[in-house]
């Protein structure tokens, strides 16, 4: 049929859109954070956003693990990722930054209750409200589809 005009929709689309922090001067801290892990954690990484950005809801994002409690954390509505990489569980901390968008302002890794570095949830803080004050800007992470 070659002139068929049916047009199947692909089970690969991408709802969500995912963006890197970026700091007022241009540098990227999670780019720089993915530079110093090992190819396992950064071809996961990729795949946890891929697999996340099929999803309409994100309450279905196999990732998700819980918005963070606290008063300070609940004002700039940030939230957790998880994924296992290197024998190791790792967390992306962000929010939701406009329709089918999130933004992740860090990366780090969690055992128990440690976070490590363990300044990362205040970091991730510290830049939700740079960016929400204009101090900082945000870079659309291409999520590759060949890993």
């Amino acid at each position: 049929m070659p002139n068929t005009k049916l047009v199947i929709p692909s089970s690969q689309s991408q709802f969500w859109k995912f963006f890197d922090w970026v700091d007022s001067d241009g540098s990227n801290p999670i780019e720089r954070w993915l530079a110093g892990e090992s190819d396992e954690v950064r071809m996961v990484f990729n795949s946890t956003l891929k697999e996340a950005a099929k999803r309409r809801n994100h309450l279905e994002w196999l990732c998700f693990k819980r918005f963070l409690k606290g008063k300070k954390f609940e004002q700039e509505r940030l939230w957790e990722l998880k994924f296992r990489a290197d024998r190791k569980e790792f967390r992306l901390i962000g929010r939701f930054d406009g329709v089918m968008q999130a933004i992740v302002f860090c990366g780090c890794y969690h055992k128990q209750d440690v976070y490590t570095p363990k300044d990362a949830m205040d970091t991730a803080l510290r830049r939700a409200k740079a960016l929400s004050d204009g101090g900082a800007k945000r870079h659309e992470r291409k999520i590759q589809d060949d890993l």
